[in-house]
């Protein structure tokens, strides 16, 4: 009788080696075509145990079998050994240990070839080797006081020597809160209430050929939003210890052991776990397509001597994560981005037009042509998009309302713009920043010149009224940073 369930195996192969190979156009039954409605409800269905997704049967068996098969052709081999357990008694452990590899394998094949599709509709251009390895650094909850290039030297000194090699924006703006600036740095675009938020920066990194990559520490990404990225890591971090418990790389998750023992000597926190594997990413999976590697770091720490030792330890691993991307250019030159992201709890209170709140870090360094500059005209997180859209030459741009900051760094700046924000929690405050001046109308109208007042100490609305009139909310070059 064996030979009667290896013919089974044999036939059983055989017909799954057709169903994959055999063009569709060879079929007669349209509800077998992958492209017809009745197919793709069939792949969007799963089977769960103890739910068949066939008709209910006709037979008078009371228990059906119900097959936990993914595929319609191995659920009918599976139906066709349950019904003849008789026959196949002898061996039937071996042919359903048999079918069931044989379904996962027509599984992956399945889905191999669906993610090949929409690769290859997807990607339209591959760069050549002039494209530009990409870092963007992402810093949340850092302050232009917090970073050596702003301030007193030496508190980040690798971040510094970088900075003394590329161009700093010594005004460059967010919003008055903190899902404002994550739009605005995503989409290139202003804020606008029930918008949806779309990530263009790593949706135009992709169609542009490049290998996509997200390294984040924060988790304030959606699914939908990170769909982008060809791998995706993220540490789940306990809020009470502040050490991470598990990573997850692309939806596959491993605790993380050490954390979990009483031996603090063995913890190891998230920004080393996050660089670990990064590196691991950038240096032992070679890709023949530049890359665009975007790091999320989050300092949450309040406490001044804690904060500052997250700083340190978030310099420490920008220097070993640029030195594993400088590892794989492969001759490319390389740019990188360090943008800054207000903490939640900062954008609160009167002041929250203010330039502490609404200013963040921006600093972007070319391995291939030095650009030291400090930038004092002001610009924007929306502005990221663009530029970057013109250092990799990009055919493929979404939309957006930014401006690109390439000539700002070849010096050659362009026109002072108009920016504009309001209070989230009152529209009737409102603040206009162009060249060195900043008015803020509501209540009472104040003006101030940045250059000689940047904490906003000195209203001079009596002593300049022109200028007061002349930043009111009409005129060209106006910016709204939130609509």
């Amino acid at each position: 009788m064996h030979w009667i369930g290896r013919s089974i195996v044999l036939l059983a192969m055989l017909v799954i080696v057709a169903a994959i190979f055999w063009p569709d156009a060879w079929r007669t039954d349209r509800t077998s075509l992958p492209n017809s409605p009745t197919a793709e409800r069939e792949a969007e269905i799963p089977a769960f145990p103890g739910i068949s997704s066939e008709m209910p049967s006709t037979s008078e068996d009371d228990n059906p079998h119900v097959s936990e098969m993914q595929n319609p052709l191995t659920r009918s081999l599976d139906g066709m050994l349950a019904s003849h357990g008789e026959v196949f008694k002898d061996s039937e452990g071996g042919l359903r240990d048999q079918l069931e590899d044989a379904d996962r394998r027509l599984t992956g094949i399945k889905s191999d070839i669906r993610s090949a599709m929409r690769n290859a509709n997807r990607q339209v251009r591959v760069p050549g080797q002039n494209s530009p390895l990409i870092m963007m650094v992402v810093l949340e909850g850092v302050t232009k006081d917090d970073l050596g290039f702003y301030s007193q030297p030496g508190k980040t000194p690798l971040l510094e020597s970088l900075a003394e090699h590329g161009t700093v924006f010594e005004s460059c703006y967010a919003g008055p809160s903190v899902d404002i600036a994550r739009f605005m740095l995503m989409t290139g675009s202003g804020h606008s209430k029930g918008k949806a938020r779309n990530n263009y920066i790593a949706d135009m990194m992709w169609n542009s050929g490049y290998r996509a990559l997200l390294i984040d520490g924060t988790n304030w990404m959606t699914s939908y939003e990170r769909r982008q990225y060809d791998e995706d890591v993220q540490a789940e971090i306990d809020p009470k210890t502040g050490l991470p418990t598990k990573l997850i790389f692309n939806d596959a998750e491993a605790k993380i052991v050490a954390n979990q023992n009483e031996t603090a000597e063995d913890d190891i926190s998230a920004t080393d776990l996050l660089v670990g594997q990064s590196r691991e990413l950038l240096m032992h999976r070679p890709s023949n397509r530049p890359v665009y590697v975007e790091f999320h770091f989050a300092v949450t720490a309040s406490d001044p001597k804690t904060r500052a030792s997250q700083i340190a330890e978030i310099d420490q691993a920008i220097g070993r994560l640029f030195h594993a991307v400088h590892t794989v250019r492969s001759g490319r030159s390389m740019v990188m981005i360090v943008a800054g992201l207000p903490a939640e709890d900062q954008l609160k209170g009167a002041s929250v037009l203010s330039e502490s709140n609404l200013q963040v870090p921006l600093m972007i360094y070319r391995s291939h042509k030095s650009s030291v500059a400090k930038i004092s005209e002001p610009c924007g997180l929306l502005d990221v998009l663009p530029t970057l859209a013109d250092l990799i030459i990009s055919s493929r741009v979404p939309r957006h309302n930014g401006i690109s900051l390439q000539p700002w760094m070849d010096g050659k700046p362009t026109s002072s713009r108009r920016f504009r924000w309001s209070n989230p929690s009152d529209e009737d405050q409102f603040a206009i920043r162009q060249g060195p001046w900043k008015a803020i109308f509501g209540p009472s109208e104040q003006l101030f010149f940045l250059p000689d007042d940047p904490r906003e100490t000195n209203n001079v609305a009596a002593q300049h009224p022109q200028v007061l009139e002349g930043l009111s909310d009409s005129g060209p070059n106006r910016t709204k940073m939130n609509f």
